[in-house]
C-alpha cells in the first residue's frame, strides 16, 4: 500500500499505525488515551477513518477524487456499524469490570483511628482529621502490579470511590501505603486507577455529596489536596483525581458557588481554568484560588502551617 494513506492519518490524526494497512482489513491503534481507527477498503484505494472519542470519521481516496453519494453512504453505514460494535463491546466490559470493583469496594473495611490511611492522611497534613469521608476506605493487602503484570507484593492502600454524577461507583482509585502510614515503595506510581465500569466524564471522589448550606463547594485535584482545603477552607471540597477530571468534573445539585483549589502547575492552572470557564457559563459564581509559589499545593501549605513551630 502507497504510504499516502499513512500521511493523511499522521495529518488528521497525529499518528498512524506502525505498519502498512491489508486491503480488507481494519485496524484500532493510537493507544488507550487515543481511540483511533482505520479501514482500508478491499480494492486498496479507498479507506474510512476516525476517533471513537470525538466521533469524527473521514474518507481517503488514493486517487484523490471524492467518493460518489453510494461510496459515502456505504462508508457512514460501515462507520456507523462499528460505533454500535464498539458501544455493546464497551459495555460488556463495563459490566464485567463493575462485579471487580464493587467487590474489591466491599473489601476495604471503613477507616479507624490509627489505621494506615488514617496515620498517611495526618502525616501528610500535619494534623489528624477526625472523622473522615465515608468515600475513603483502608484495604488491609491490595497487589502492586510492575509494568510487567508481576505481582511485586502487597500492601495496604487507601481506597477512594470514584462516582458519576448520580452517584454510581465507576472505578477505585489506590494510593499504596505502608502499614505506619507513608507512602509505599513501589517500581511505579503509588497510586494507581482501577479499571473502569461506566464512562468517566464528570466523575469524582464525593468527599462530601452536597454544597452547604450557602451553596458552596470546591473542588481539588488530588484527595489529599481537597482534604487539605476542606480543614483549611472550613468548607465541603471534592476530588477530581486528576487534572483532566478537574476540567470536566460535574458539580452537585443545590451548587451556586464553586471554589476551585488549583494546583501551581501547568496542568493544573489549565484544567482549573476549564472548570470555571464551564461553571461561569452555567451561571454560577466561580473562582480559582492557586497557590503562590509553582509546584506547592494546598496540602504542602495546610502540612506548613499546622506543623510550625
Amino acid at each position: 500500500m502507497s504510504g499516502a494513506l499513512l500521511d493523511t492519518l499522521r495529518a488528521v490524526l497525529g499518528t498512524a499505525p506502525e505498519r502498512d494497512i491489508i486491503p480488507g482489513e481494519f485496524i484500532r491503534f493510537g493507544g488507550r488515551n487515543r481511540p483511533l481507527w482505520v479501514r482500508l477498503f478491499t480494492d486498496g484505494r479507498a479507506a474510512v477513518f476516525g476517533d471513537w472519542r470525538t466521533g469524527g470519521h473521514y474518507v481517503w481516496s488514493e486517487s484523490g477524487r471524492a467518493m460518489d453519494p453510494e461510496e459515502r453512504a456505504a462508508a457512514r453505514a460501515w462507520a456507523e456499524h462499528q460505533r454500535q460494535q464498539r458501544e455493546r463491546e464497551q459495555r460488556a466490559k463495563w459490566a464485567k469490570n463493575a462485579a471487580a470493583v464493587v467487590l474489591q469496594w466491599s473489601r476495604a473495611r471503613v477507616l479507624v483511628p490509627g489505621d494506615p490511611v488514617v496515620r498517611y492522611l495526618g502525616n501528610r497534613l500535619g494534623v489528624e482529621l477526625w472523622p473522615l469521608p465515608a468515600a475513603l476506605r483502608c484495604a488491609p493487602a491490595v497487589p502492586y502490579f510492575d509494568d510487567d503484570g508481576k505481582e511485586v507484593g502487597r500492601f495496604p492502600a487507601m481506597v477512594a470511590a470514584i462516582t458519576s454524577p448520580a452517584g454510581e461507583l465507576l472505578a477505585l482509585h489506590r494510593t499504596y501505603l505502608t502499614r505506619d502510614g507513608q507512602k509505599a515503595d513501589v517500581p511505579g506510581p503509588v497510586k494507581k486507577l482501577s479499571r473502569t465500569c461506566g464512562p468517566l466524564a464528570g466523575a469524582g471522589v464525593a468527599l462530601w455529596s452536597a454544597p452547604d448550606d450557602r451553596g458552596v463547594i470546591g473542588v481539588a485535584e488530588g484527595l489529599e489536596t481537597a482534604l487539605a482545603c476542606h480543614h483549611g477552607g472550613r468548607m465541603p471540597v471534592c476530588a477530581a483525581y486528576s487534572a483532566g477530571a478537574l476540567a470536566a468534573w460535574q458539580w452537585p445539585a443545590g451548587t451556586r458557588h464553586l471554589v476551585i483549589w488549583g494546583d501551581h502547575d501547568p496542568a493544573g492552572i489549565a484544567a482549573a481554568g476549564k472548570l470555571y470557564s464551564r461553571a461561569i457559563r452555567a451561571g454560577l459564581t466561580a473562582k480559582v484560588i492557586t497557590p503562590q509559589t509553582p509546584e506547592m499545593d494546598w496540602c504542602d501549605i495546610v502540612h506548613a502551617s499546622n506543623t510550625a513551630t
